[in-house]
């Protein structure tokens, strides 16, 4: 009788792993790379200036910060492959509700992009809410994670290629 091994971790799969990850890292604690099934796959990765913590995935391009995003990662081999990550001043005491529901923001962000909406979802995570919208098109899929926590609006975006069905 041979024991079954757990399939690889795509790189789609990291990728939303990485998503997972978002809600915890604007807290104190260091998301769990074991518990993700990410060990490996990713690194550490803090801008203490802008107040924040994230998995990266090893072996990404890392752009430093445009007018567009405080920090974009993009795979080497598929450059549709990216993560960016903004941070945006908001008024203080502001929160993410205040922009509106989550389905609100969905449908928002993905007219602005030319996206449909596959769902969106709102959590509380060490006492700061957060966004998740998924997004695609014909040809990628995004996932965007909203949160504001010390009057900063974090945004970060997720974006593979689209895998047809």
């Amino acid at each position: 009788m041979s024991a079954e091994r757990p399939a690889a971790a795509s790189r789609r799969d990291v990728l939303l792993g990485i998503a997972g990850t978002i809600g915890v890292a604007l807290g104190s604690s260091q998301p769990t790379l074991a518990a993700e099934g990410l060990a490996g796959k990713v690194d550490p990765y803090q801008d203490a200036q802008k107040g924040f913590k994230i998995l990266k995935p090893s072996g990404w391009n890392e752009f430093s910060a445009s007018e567009n995003f405080d920090v974009k990662w993009q795979d080497i081999i598929n450059p549709v492959e990216q993560i960016t990550v903004i941070t945006t001043p908001v008024t203080k005491g502001k929160t993410v509700a205040d922009i509106g529901t989550s389905e609100e923001v969905a449908a928002k962000l993905s007219k602005s992009r030319s996206m449909e909406v596959v769902g969106s979802s709102s959590k509380e995570n060490q006492g700061i809410m957060t966004y998740v919208v998924e997004m695609k098109s014909k040809s990628v899929h995004q996932i965007t994670v909203l949160a504001i926590n010390r009057s900063k609006l974090y945004t970060v975006n997720i974006t593979c290629p689209e895998v047809s069905k």
